[in-house]
């Protein structure tokens, strides 16, 4: 009985300190900014730019280096968090229509994502074109 009770014990506690670790671990709104900028920046470079042409692509790529802040800012303010302590859901809605003329921003489209961040990692796992 007493082997039994030793062993529950170290198991309820290796389960806490492992909720504990997971808890402290879930990403906060800055981090998923910084790390949704740095991911849209690298496909806006790598792919937007790369089919904009030789001659637009230096300065598509200077465009959006120059601009991290506001993309920072753009990410921020269409971002909501849901906190599960242990996790975190993102739902990030882009949209150009938001940011262009009429005519501009009706011919390009919108994009919603979805991430998980916990144990200071992210995860995107839901993209989806509107």
């Amino acid at each position: 009985m007493t082997l039994l009770k030793l062993t529950t014990s170290l198991l309820g506690l290796v389960f806490l300190g492992l909720a504990g670790a997971t808890a402290i671990t879930n990403p906060d709104q800055a981090a998923y900014n910084e790390f949704a900028t740095q991911k849209l920046s690298q496909y806006l470079q790598e792919d937007t730019c790369a089919k904009a042409g030789i001659a637009l692509q230096a300065p598509c790529n200077s465009l959006v280096k120059e601009n991290k802040s506001q993309i920072k800012n753009l990410i921020s303010d269409n971002t909501q968090r849901q906190n599960f302590v242990f996790l975190s859901i993102y739902k990030t809605d882009l949209s150009p229509k938001k940011l262009l003329p009429a005519f501009l921003g009706n011919t390009l489209p919108s994009y919603h994502f979805e991430t998980a961040g916990a144990l200071g990692n992210f995860q995107i796992y839901k993209v989806k074109k509107q």
